[in-house]
């Protein structure tokens, strides 16, 4: 692929609603500003009956 990709995530923590900053290139999405954050937002939404 040419080029930068396209990230397409808002730019804003799933969990708390901070500003991330996503670096060009390949690779994930940041989603998230830490990991503990993510593992608390899988957390809670499992427990909401989600299959995530």
């Amino acid at each position: 692929m040419l080029g930068q990709p396209a990230k397409s995530h808002d730019g804003t923590c799933l969990h708390c609603g901070a500003t991330l900053t996503q670096v060009p290139g390949r690779g994930r999405l940041r989603q998230f500003c830490t990991g503990e954050e993510g593992k608390a937002y899988r957390r809670r939404m499992r427990a909401l009956g989600f299959p995530v």
